[in-house]
């Protein structure tokens, strides 16, 4: 799905454009291909999302309901998954299951309908779903880079952990190089397949919360590496400096702080927070720096930032001295 913004009428309340695109995007799924359609749709949203004024879009996220387009959006169990949230938050672990085609999704995908299915499989390949992927080799990776570059075996922990899905890409836990990983998560679920999974392991599992560790609630330690990887996606920004400030003092002396968002600019956004009912937190490099502004700077190595390949993620990496 290209990242090109298409025109926008410019009116005001922006309903009328919302539903001509959405009459439109109901029309290419009988006459064109779903990839068509979807494409069209993407686009119209993200156009719609960077030129309306705030007022406006929120109308076009509550109206979006009413229109039969989200009947049939809403067969793609991925779509649907996201907006219904079981869980009770957006970008869950079960949404990372239908975006990798997870055997325990399986059943799920088979049921849908065959409009269903191949609208699942734009969402699941879009440039969103490529990067949300990508964040667990990246933090896998540079577990495997800290490992090979120390003298002793590393400690790593990691926020917000969800299945922990990077330590099945990290060569250096396979190795016996890990010491020690702590994976802190509140959902239950997650919690019991991680306990399940890693048992007798050298992998922790712990029920701890963000508002935890800022009160400094568990006295889990210093680690080598801490990662973030989908957390700051839920962050507004205050709270997410009073965590970075709070996780930056649990770093060992030359340790790294690595975190994540999801990039600025990217174009399932506006289809994100409609039909995936997912409050979007995307950041450029100017507000990630604002993340770690707080940190006091004679106490920091190094900092940086990058977004992945595809620029749907952006990452920032401080290391303590």
């Amino acid at each position: 799905m290209s990242a090109q913004v298409l025109p926008f009428s410019g009116r005001a309340d922006g309903a009328d454009d919302a539903s001509e695109l959405f009459d439109e995007v109901v029309h290419q799924f009988s006459e064109r291909s779903v990839s068509d359609a979807m494409t069209r749709l993407v686009q119209g949203l993200h156009g719609m999302r960077r030129n309306l004024g705030a007022g406006a879009w929120r109308a076009v996220k509550s109206d979006w309901m009413q229109h039969p387009l989200a009947r049939i959006v809403h067969q793609d169990p991925l779509t649907s998954w996201s907006y219904r949230k079981p869980r009770g938050y957006p970008g869950d672990e079960r949404l990372l299951d239908f975006i990798d085609g997870e055997a325990c999704v399986a059943a799920d995908l088979a049921a849908a309908t065959e409009l269903g299915r191949a609208i699942h499989a734009c969402t699941s390949r879009s440039r969103l779903a490529v990067g949300l992927r990508e964040r667990r080799r990246v933090v896998a990776d540079f577990v495997d880079r800290l490992a090979r570059k120390a003298a002793d075996r590393i400690s790593v922990l990691s926020l917000a952990a969800g299945h922990l899905r990077e330590a099945d890409c990290s060569q250096a836990l396979i190795d016996g190089r890990v010491a020690r990983w702590v994976a802190l998560d509140h959902d239950p679920d997650n919690l019991a397949l991680l306990r399940d999974r890693f048992a007798g392991s050298v992998v922790e599992i712990c029920n701890c919360t963000p508002c935890g560790l800022i009160e400094d609630d568990y006295q889990l330690g210093q680690f080598d590496l801490i990662s973030a990887a989908g957390l700051y996606d839920h962050l507004d920004a205050a709270f997410a400096r009073q965590l970075t400030e709070a996780v930056f003092r649990m770093l060992k002396p030359g340790g790294t702080l690595l975190f994540s968002t999801i990039a600025c600019g990217i174009e399932t956004d506006g289809y994100m927070e409609t039909f995936m009912g997912w409050p979007l937190i995307d950041r450029d490099e100017d507000a990630m720096a604002r993340i770690w502004s707080d940190l006091p700077t004679e106490e920091i190595a190094a900092r940086w930032l990058f977004t992945d390949a595809n620029q749907a993620m952006i990452y920032a990496l401080v290391q303590r001295i």
